[in-house]
């Protein structure tokens, strides 16, 4: 399968993004935090160009250090760039499709290009509450030096992690997940330099359903039932509060989804792919959820 990288750039920011597969179906893609632009090298085909793009601290997408706490990306300057890929590739129409922490940074698309997509297709995204702790504290000065206090040394945040699970006041899988991280000081690092960037990336939700009614968008959030990390309860309140409540879809998995034997058990939701199912499809094999 034939593949090309780029980067776009505006003032002192630089976007990596990876072009497999070609035709006039263009499928744009945002990975999750730590993963990789290559994630969906799998969707690619001869009737099928997947833009898979870099956030910031992954790959080549850069963003100043020296920025992250007296300016932070703001959604604009995604916009911006976003644009210039548009430009670059000479893109009209596409399909979007996101996990996780690339799912929040669609949802501010949407609203600024809602007239080009033809469907969107968010897994586990992040962004769906925009008030959650997770988001709150990330916009509090005393949580973020709390994490630069642990960059030094990540492993102390697993100690005391273990110490809230045991307790009963984290979720056993929410503590495996910081466990992760924290395991690694590189991987940790970009986890608290993301986090903190990321901090006024907020999908605005009434623009978000204006732009989806308007638009006449088909539109599907695809979740894990096992997934503790982004829980489904969160995806339903959030498709309620912007009018798709019978959108979201429950598959057999936690939260990684990008594993072989996950990949096969959603691939045929996605509705740029042949033999995908229909929308309505989807709808009444998942009628029954909270």
């Amino acid at each position: 399968m034939s593949s090309s990288f780029h980067i776009v750039s505006n003032a002192d920011l630089k976007l990596e993004y990876f072009t497999y597969g070609s035709g006039q179906e263009i499928i744009i893609c945002l990975h999750g935090h730590g993963r990789s632009a290559s994630d969906f090298e799998f969707i690619a085909g001869e009737n099928r160009r997947v833009i898979s793009i870099h956030l910031f601290h992954h790959g080549n997408s850069y963003f100043p250090i020296e920025r992250i706490e007296k300016k932070p990306l703001f959604t604009i300057e995604f916009i911006e760039l976003f644009q210039l890929i548009l430009e670059r590739e000479t893109v009209s129409q596409f399909h979007l499709f996101a996990f996780s922490q690339g799912g929040r940074f669609s949802l501010c698309l949407i609203p600024y290009f809602a007239a080009k997509i033809k469907t969107i297709t968010l897994i586990a995204p992040d962004g769906m509450d925009n008030h959650s702790f997770y988001n709150w504290s990330s916009r509090q000065r005393w949580a973020r030096n709390v994490f630069r206090y642990f960059e030094k040394d990540p492993s102390r945040l697993s100690m005391y992690s273990e110490i809230a699970r045991r307790i009963g006041i984290m979720r056993p899988k929410v503590a495996s997940f910081v466990a992760e991280f924290s395991s690694d000081k590189d991987s940790f690092i970009r986890a608290s330099r993301t986090w903190r960037t990321f901090r006024f990336v907020e999908p605005d939700y009434k623009s978000l359903n204006q732009a989806l009614n308007k638009n006449n968008i088909p539109f599907l959030i695809i979740m894990g039932i096992y997934d503790q990390v982004i829980r489904p309860k969160q995806a339903y309140k959030f498709a309620r509060l912007i009018g798709k409540e019978n959108n979201v879809v429950e598959i057999p998995n936690g939260h990684n989804f990008f594993k072989s034997t996950s990949i096969n058990k959603f691939i045929h939701l996605l509705p740029f792919m042949e033999h995908s199912l229909s929308l309505n499809q989807i709808i009444i094999g998942n009628e029954q959820h909270p």
